[in-house]
């Protein structure tokens, strides 16, 4: 019954995390144990917080950490089969946690998908599926899929893919629904996945299938709208 900030970088790399039940008041729940870091992935799964890999200064990490209570944290391995990575993506799904590409550094990106079923054993999915290796795309869940939409492949995507088993991957939408963006952020909301944002866009679009995406707002009246990191 809360909202959880989990830090990044702020001209700082940070390790601090935060609560809300409201948005309005916040409370420095810990400095954790696990090192500073930004571009790192967070979920919620078997009554527990999870913080997946990251980059923390100049090094993409593999370790996964879980906290019950976003108080206590648990390094459940300090190194998981996958590679060190930021910029990926990570989502339950049919009782997992997955992990979906990311960059290893430099333009090292990568497109393999890793689910676990406790955080510590990791099961590699696919290698290289139809998607592109890329980084800065969101992944969400949505009428029993996973979706992977846009990001950085060395190059701004707007496609959108969709899975129902992690290893055969559909593209769903044509090119040119919504703006090129990477570091953009979706979620699910009203039966409809949102796209919103991202690094020099401030548009919002929805959809309720994947393929056909609405313009809902092209100028948001908020300050700024810009790329999470």
């Amino acid at each position: 019954d809360k909202i959880w900030v989990i830090r990044g970088f702020d001209g700082d790399i940070r390790n601090d995390v935060w609560s809300s039940p409201d948005g309005v008041l916040w409370t420095q729940t810990a400095i954790a144990p696990f090192s500073g870091r930004r571009l790192h992935t967070s979920v919620v799964f078997n009554d527990k917080i999870w913080v997946i890999g990251g980059l923390d200064g100049g090094t993409n990490k593999n370790d996964v950490w879980s906290s019950p209570d976003g108080i206590t944290w648990t390094a459940v391995t300090a190194s998981a089969p996958f590679s060190g990575r930021s910029g990926h993506t990570s989502v339950v799904f049919n009782d997992k946690i997955w992990v979906i590409g990311g960059n290893e550094g430099g333009t090292a990106f990568r497109n393999d998908v890793w689910s676990s079923s406790d955080g510590l054993s990791w099961t590699p999915v696919a290698n290289a599926p139809e998607f592109t290796a890329r980084r800065g795309h969101t992944s969400i869940v949505f009428d029993n899929k996973m979706w992977v939409i846009a990001g950085n492949d060395s190059g701004l995507r707007n496609d959108v893919w969709s899975s129902s088993n992690g290893v055969d991957w559909i593209s769903v939408a044509e090119p040119g629904q919504f703006n090129s963006s990477w570091y953009h952020t979706s979620v699910v909301f009203d039966y409809k996945m949102w796209v919103i944002g991202g690094s020099g866009n401030n548009d919002a679009f929805g959809s309720t299938d994947g393929t056909e995406w609405t313009p809902v707002s092209t100028a948001p009246n908020t300050p700024t709208w810009r790329r999470h990191s």
